[in-house]
């Protein structure tokens, strides 16, 4: 694959890996951070991308296993990387997704967030989803209604309290 090609499909796809990320990570700068190593990753290791599959969801299972590392990580360190490596990738446009909603999501368990986003949100399949994350499609299904049930109370609650989540989407 050439680099041209690589910018195309980066660009393509960093709205869902961004929405992917800012719903796992702690914050927006541990996102953000994640999508950088994410591209940085994917670039390096291009050659082991297997064209059968969706680009995708291989980056999606590169971000997460990003935020994983990144999580367990004891110590921080620089990440060095060659400026030209990414000087021709776009940078990433944030879909439009409330910063309540992303701040809800990570409440819930990782493992039912990502679910809840790559079936939910990203519109991936069950059986998708379940070859993303390695797991049996009984497992995603069980997760997604666990992630639906949560969500749905924290959603109450949080309009219960007298944060209207929704208003953003509305206005």
């Amino acid at each position: 694959m050439d680099d041209q090609r690589f910018d195309e499909l980066v660009r393509a796809h960093s709205p869902a890996l961004v929405l992917f990320a800012r719903s796992l990570a702690r914050d927006r700068g541990a996102a953000e951070e994640a999508v950088q190593d994410t591209l940085v990753r994917a670039w390096r290791y291009l050659d082991s991308f297997d064209a059968r599959g969706s680009f995708e969801g291989w980056l999606l299972r590169i971000c997460r296993r990003v935020i994983i590392d990144h999580g367990a990580a004891a110590t921080r360190r620089p990440l060095t990387i060659d400026a030209t490596m990414l000087e021709n990738v776009a940078p990433p446009v944030v879909p439009d997704a409330s910063d309540d909603i992303i701040d809800l999501l990570r409440r819930l368990p990782t493992s039912h967030a990502e679910v809840l986003v790559i079936t939910g949100v990203l519109g991936y399949s069950y059986d998708d989803a379940a070859a993303m994350l390695d797991v049996p499609i009984g497992t995603i299904r069980s997760r997604l209604a666990r992630s639906r049930a949560a969500l749905a109370e924290l959603l109450a609650a949080s309009n219960a309290a007298g944060h209207d989540v929704g208003a953003a989407r509305r206005a």
